[in-house]
């Protein structure tokens, strides 16, 4: 993957792509909310004037975060086999410590997609980050609230 380059599954993706553009087009409405509460006289003491270049701060911030995100995309099919634990992909484990050898399948997910993806976890979290960059037979160690705990890694993709 290459520096700065985002993955995403395709509905993530849309998702966020029609965030970005929902946005795009309130631009309009904030600036006339500024220009409003600019005719309303001393710029020092109105609320309005103060609240609505608050409002545009937060969206213009908004909007640039999902640029960021969105300008170097690489787009996760679903099915798709890997050979090492990627963001998009599901991921089947055993879990070596709770004695019976509990099966699970998480799918790495970036934070915007963090329960939009079933049995999801986010790339940032502990699990997501010990399991990133895994292949088949490695153990990933995740330190949970009563310790360490290990998963093996059984399948990468729709293996």
């Amino acid at each position: 993957m290459a520096s700065g380059q985002s993955r995403f599954t395709r509905a993530g993706y849309e998702r966020l792509k029609n965030e970005l553009d929902s946005l795009k087009n309130q631009r309009g409405a904030v600036i006339q909310d500024i220009k409003e509460a600019r005719e309303q006289g001393d710029l020092r003491e109105n609320h309005a004037y103060h609240a609505a270049k608050d409002a545009q701060g937060m969206l213009e911030a908004r909007i640039s975060r999902l640029e960021m995100r969105l300008d170097d995309v690489l787009i996760v099919e679903e099915g798709e086999v890997c050979e090492e634990v990627i963001i998009g992909v599901p991921v089947k484990v055993r879990l070596l410590d709770d004695g019976a050898g509990t099966e699970r399948t998480y799918t790495i997910v970036p934070e915007e997609e963090l329960g939009t993806v079933e049995n999801s976890a986010s790339e940032a979290s502990p699990i997501g980050s010990a399991l990133l960059g895994k292949k088949v037979g490695d153990i990933a160690e995740v330190q949970g609230p009563k310790g360490i705990v290990r998963f093996e890694i059984l399948t990468v993709g729709a293996g």
